[in-house]
């Protein structure tokens, strides 16, 4: 199999980021030989500027084109989530590295089978989890694995957004059921379930779970749409049918609880991701609107000490090694953490290894706890989540 090529599938926003952290990070395996060939994209004005933005050789209008390309031996997939599954097990057939966007599939059922494949295909493959490489987060999770917190009583997780709170938003594929799954749940849930899981360990049960949409309908635009951006509207509207918040309250396999919610219409948030984690020695708190640092209690012979704030060093997780400045209390943003997911999935195929932080298995199992969570809100009852699955 030829790892030579880097190909990307979708060239919208989150196929910006992926083409900016292949670009960034590429010149640091110069024996794996690889080169930014590819940018495919139903859109050809806009595949051809993202090419020209970040150096890529060609592109191309039909993804099928691009598996059938010899040369290409990496492809990331950023497409809308209806199209995850196909394509991302289309390349894995084809023998490709994949990396897909997040939600691996809009069912776990779905993203199980693209598990199974992914164990028997011979490329690598991961689900795009980057918030697991932000500085603060990777460094809380050490610590609660470490014990340093002691025994985890309770993580608390927001992931709150407002690129949908205008109600004069064109409708698209992000507000149906059958293309994009849950709403805010799983565009923004997903990342927070995995989160959770990455701190705090697998989710035994949900133990109840509350759907709310605000915004029942919105207008078909006139023409295509891309991205959240206001277009020319029609008179005609359309039902929202997935939800704009979704909150959940958990049970993780070791007795912690947690509670998670998700909004897509949280007017001034922007993209506000907070958590924080509860034990029985201490306390880990992050936002990322305060990306150079984290917070951190414990509980000493006296009794709680106050907050510390715990800076971006050198020494912390992905600075040193990868931070174009590695010094004490530089921010690290969302565009760094992308580049850092990158720069392991390069390494594991440069490698030979599986690439393991925010496998294809991690995409399934967050879809579990997903598909948990859903049921939960619909039936107004406690939800297992089946492991043995």
């Amino acid at each position: 199999m030829s790892e030579s090529g880097i190909a990307i599938i979708g060239a919208g926003m989150i196929g910006a980021a992926h083409a900016a952290g292949y670009r960034h990070h590429l010149a640091r395996f110069p024996g794996l030989g690889a080169s930014l060939e590819t940018i495919c994209d139903a859109n050809a004005a806009q595949a051809e500027k993202l090419a020209a933005t970040y150096g890529f050789a060609r592109t191309a209008g039909d993804w099928r084109e691009v598996l059938a390309d010899p040369a290409i031996g990496i492809v990331s997939v950023c497409l809308p989530n209806f199209l995850h599954t196909e394509v991302t097990r289309a390349a894995l057939a084809a023998g490709k590295h994949v990396l897909c966007e997040k939600p691996l599939a809009l069912r776990a059922a779905e993203a199980r089978e693209t598990w199974r494949l992914a164990r028997q295909a011979r490329g690598n493959s991961g689900t795009v989890f980057n918030y697991r490489r932000i500085p603060a987060v990777a460094d809380i999770r050490r610590r609660v694995a470490a014990g340093e917190l002691g025994d985890p009583v309770q993580i608390l997780i927001q992931y709150q957004c407002d690129y949908a709170a205008d109600p004069l938003l064109p409708h698209s594929w992000r507000y149906e059921f059958d293309r994009a799954g849950p709403g805010a749940l799983l565009d923004l849930g997903t990342h927070a379930v995995d989160l959770a899981r990455f701190i705090m360990g697998d989710v035994a049960q949900v133990i109840g779970a509350a759907a709310t949409i605000s915004i029942p309908e919105r207008f078909l635009p006139l023409g295509t749409t891309s991205g959240h951006g206001h277009v020319a509207l029609s008179d005609e509207k359309a039902r929202v049918d997935n939800d704009d918040v979704m909150s959940a309250l958990l049970r993780f396999a070791s007795g912690a609880q947690g509670f998670m919610t998700a909004s897509r219409v949280a007017v001034g948030t922007g993209n506000r991701f907070q958590v924080e984690v509860y034990g029985t020695k201490g306390t880990a708190r992050f936002s990322n609107e305060t990306p150079s640092h984290f917070d951190l209690a414990i509980l000493g012979e006296a009794g709680p000490a106050p907050f510390q704030r715990m800076l971006n060093r050198p020494g912390s997780p992905y600075v040193g090694a990868l931070a174009a400045v590695p010094h004490d209390l530089v921010p690290i943003g969302y565009a760094e953490s992308f580049g850092f997911m990158i720069h392991e999935f390069l390494s594991a195929i440069a490698e030979g290894r599986p690439f393991e932080n925010g496998s294809i298995e991690d995409g399934y199992r967050a879809a579990q706890v997903l598909d948990a969570i859903q049921a939960a809100s619909e039936t107004g009852a406690p939800v297992a989540v089946d492991w043995e699955n």
